[in-house]
């Protein structure tokens, strides 16, 4: 469906549910529910909202995905099930998605739907924000993606955001935190009431993980099988501390001469993770391949899988490696790490920063590793079916019973 747009004397109007059946094989006669994030870019959040919704929209639910830009890499991976609402682009880009509030605004009315679901802070900030001066039938339900106030890369806007998020959550007709510790976090950080928060894990599609890892890699370490081969897949940001990351693995190599590491993805922090690989002299045994299009194939193959972060939700990355059975070494910060490995029985937990613990543990784990059926056991709690579960119950309790007056 193409996206709709704003002229300079038009009233941004979205597609209507009659409109949106004419191209999107929407299921039944439900209410509407709403997400919000700003793009498709590669993110935890992005990929796991569009997990979301896919779900959702395969077992019948009418969805429709709001965007600032309708972009990004994870495009290709939205469900034609689910319908895309660009909003107007703003003419004061400074503004960001604060700029979309008039046509989130006359969306809510035109369309009514029964929940707003908010990804990422910065959207939630929006849509509460029309919550409390607006009266509107649609329940704003954010999603709390990660520890709250642990933001060690936090730009001015992120600052202004958190000061901010104390004042309107409580707005929220619900929230939705992806893991009991992201929980404890609001409630002892924020105003909110630990009655009025739901844990909902995200749901990892463990089957899909599972096809795809068989593919094959095309690396020279991956593949000799006289490598242990240390593996991190994610963002190159300040949260994931690679910098601890990188001497730790110095340590591993130090006691493990057949050690090679693999750090892939991007982000703002790349060029400083390959200057200290340089400076540390670590270049002939650490490889940054950038961005791969499938990572599973590589967590199938490694032999350890190490998170250095300094904070996290609900690392979905550490689900995925668990469901192709590759054995995690992380650090046990706030949150999520302890909850998915359920406190080290899984995955060996250490301090942040404790790069000789890291080393150490990266160490005894290419020694022994765990039985990796049970890792893939693991992960099956995760998976899409039960967590679907749960938020159709969340659905029929806090929204459409709301919706119907039940």
């Amino acid at each position: 469906m193409d996206a709709p747009t704003l002229s300079d004397d038009d009233e941004f109007a979205a597609p209507t549910r009659a409109e949106r059946s004419n191209s999107v094989a929407t299921g039944s006669d439900r209410p509407l529910l709403a997400f919000f994030i700003p793009d498709l870019s590669v993110g935890g959040a992005e990929q796991v909202a569009i997990t979301i919704m896919n779900g959702l929209a395969e077992r019948g639910y009418d969805i429709d995905l709001l965007l600032s830009h309708a972009s990004g890499e994870l495009r290709s991976e939205l469900s034609e099930r689910v319908s895309i609402v660009e909003l107007p682009p703003s003419k004061t880009p400074a503004v960001g998605v604060a700029a979309h509030l008039p046509a989130l605004v006359s969306y809510l009315h035109r369309q009514k739907p029964a929940a707003l679901f908010p990804h990422l802070e910065h959207p939630s900030i929006v849509c509460l924000i029309i919550n409390r001066l607006l009266d509107t039938e649609t329940n704003v339900i954010p999603t709390q993606h990660s520890a709250f106030g642990h933001e060690v890369e936090a730009t001015s806007k992120d600052r202004i955001v958190e000061r901010i998020v104390p004042r309107l959550y409580p707005a929220s007709d619900r929230i939705i935190s992806v893991s009991e510790g992201v929980a404890d976090s609001l409630i002892e950080q924020t105003p909110v009431d630990r009655d009025d928060v739901s844990v909902l894990h995200n749901p990892v599609d463990v089957e899909r993980i599972r096809e795809r890892a068989s593919q094959p890699v095309d690396h020279r370490w991956v593949e000799d099988s006289d490598r242990d081969v240390v593996l991190f897949v994610g963002r190159h940001a300040g949260q994931k501390n690679l910098d601890r990351w990188v001497r730790a693995f110095e340590r591993v190599v130090g006691k493990n001469s057949n050690a090679r590491a693999i750090i892939a993805g991007k982000g703002q922090c790349r060029d400083d993770v390959m200057a200290t690989v340089e400076r540390r002299g670590l270049s002939d045994v650490v490889s940054l391949p950038g961005y791969v299009d499938n990572p599973y194939r590589y967590m199938a193959k490694a032999d350890t899988f190490l998170l250095s972060s300094r904070y996290e939700g609900l690392p979905t990355v550490l689900i995925e490696c668990l469901s192709v059975g590759c054995p995690v070494v992380s650090t046990d910060c706030p949150s999520g790490p302890r909850e998915i490995l359920s406190n080290g029985e899984y995955g060996e937990l250490v301090p942040v920063d404790d790069m000789d613990g890291l080393a150490d543990a990266v160490c005894d784990t290419l020694a022994d590793p765990p039985d990796p059926d049970r890792l893939r056991s693991r992960a099956d709690d995760f998976s899409l079916q039960p967590v679907f579960d749960e938020y159709e119950q969340f659905l029929d309790e806090h929204v459409f019973a709301a919706a119907t007056g039940r």
